[in-house]
């Protein structure tokens, strides 16, 4: 016992003082104070403006040429032809959906969509293959990410489920990587000190986001294990201890959650629902969270005065937990069978819009925006904008913000908060009969 606490203490220094350096170096990062790291749309226009070959960098073909060989590995290109060719950003292909990046000219298109923490849309990569194909029958759809993931089938098939776009039609690349190492490269090309300076708080943004100082803490945590044969023993021992320990907070959160709840359950009308534990995080299937990519652990309450033509429908006020924390009101069927056909109950596939003016009789109409069984919803900091926020605590990647909640008094503190968050832009809105 005791080298597992001069393990964790001796690995807990090098983290803070790895966090200390990180930011002794960085300094005066604009990217960071005007939090454009977490703005994907900005950082995606930046990197547009880097590969255009008439951007506000003056460098020409400087980075286009060098993202075109060294990352995309593509062959087709001479000086006079990336000259010519145009880099547009947000093409909007079907009056609707957006292309993030798209690299053309004479002999090629490319069209790249850049995701940093935005969710994967139904057919979004079919649709932009889709659209590429008809330009250019040689395509691959690139497709950027924080670490180099291929996108979902759900992203990939069509919306009617007919086709999807095969693997190989796919280029995954990274900006924890491809990116970063990329625009490395090209640093000591750079004559300009301004533009080079630039360059690195972009290349320091990515590092942020992409969480690269956890490559270089798990290397100083792999060299402290092999000091000894009991710090690589302890090691082990921790190893077994974490996954409990994650599953643990996201139990003591929703504990609080409950406790807290039980304040203001009165007030707004609200029953916590105890039958079908729908998605509760009290059943066992939770415990499965980290195995199979989150299992929607929550916590449900009925809105008691809420009844609808269908008597099967119940209108229910949701705290949930796929990722990160959020809450909301969906609309469940008690009659219902579940998918694997067991048992009886499940949630509301689509909520058409007899059924959402329906539920504004109990529900003021302008926050309902249906998606899924949601009728409304938004973060435990208030915002409904589907992002990465700091101050919102992501239990599959455990960020600062969830492991603060580790600390009892800072988790009471976060719950009362988010109940109150929750009041102010959800609850508040109910209609009492």
């Amino acid at each position: 016992m005791d080298y597992i606490r001069e393990l964790l203490s001796k690995v807990s220094e090098e983290i803070k003082e790895q966090g200390y350096r990180s930011t002794s170096v960085t300094g005066y990062n604009i990217f960071r104070i005007l939090k454009m790291t977490e703005q994907e749309v900005i950082m995606c226009r930046f990197l547009a403006d880097l590969l255009n070959p008439e951007g506000e960098h003056g460098c020409g073909i400087l980075f286009l040429k060098s993202f075109l060989q060294n990352v995309l590995k593509e062959t087709r290109v001479n000086d006079t032809l990336l000259m010519h060719t145009d880099v547009f950003r947000e093409v909007m292909i079907d009056g609707a959906r957006r292309i993030d990046l798209v690299i053309e000219n004479a002999r090629f298109l490319i069209p790249i969509e850049v995701k940093i923490y935005a969710k994967e849309q139904n057919g979004q990569c079919f649709d932009y293959y889709a659209y590429a194909r008809q330009y250019d029958k040689d395509t691959q759809l690139v497709y950027l990410t924080r670490h180099g993931s291929l996108p979902s089938e759900y992203s990939r098939r069509s919306k009617d489920g007919t086709e999807i776009v095969s693997d190989d039609s796919i280029m995954c690349i990274s900006w924890e990587r491809d990116i970063y190492e990329w625009l490395d490269s090209v640093l000591p090309r750079l004559e300009d000190p301004v533009i080079k300076a630039v360059i690195m708080q972009y290349m320091e943004a990515i590092d942020s986001f992409t969480d690269r100082k956890d490559g270089r803490i798990m290397e100083t945590c792999l060299d402290i294990l092999y000091e000894s044969a009991d710090f690589f023993s302890a090691g082990i021992q921790i190893e077994k201890t974490v996954k409990a320990a994650k599953l643990k907070l996201i139990q003591l959160v929703f504990d609080d959650f409950k406790k807290e709840m039980e304040h203001i359950t009165s007030v707004y009308g609200l029953e916590l629902e105890q039958e079908a534990k729908y998605y509760d995080y009290t059943e066992g299937s939770y415990e499965e969270f980290y195995d199979r990519g989150s299992t929607y652990p929550g916590l449900n309450y009925i809105v008691k005065n809420a009844g609808f033509q269908n008597g099967s429908l119940q209108m229910w006020f949701r705290i949930e937990i796929e990722y990160s924390l959020y809450a909301g009101f969906v609309i469940f069927d008690r009659e219902a069978r579940t998918k694997d056909g067991q048992a009886k109950g499940r949630e509301v596939d689509h909520i058409t819009d007899e059924l959402a003016e329906e539920a504004s009789r109990y529900l003021e109409k302008d926050i309902i925006t249906p998606v899924g069984w949601w009728l409304a919803w938004c973060y435990s900091n208030g915002k409904r904008q589907e992002d990465y926020y700091t101050d919102v605590p992501d239990f599959m990647h455990m960020n600062p913000c969830a492991m603060e909640l580790a600390d009892n008094q800072k988790r009471l503190e976060f719950v009362r908060q988010a109940v109150r968050m929750f009041e102010d832009h959800l609850l508040k809105f109910l209609i009492h009969g």
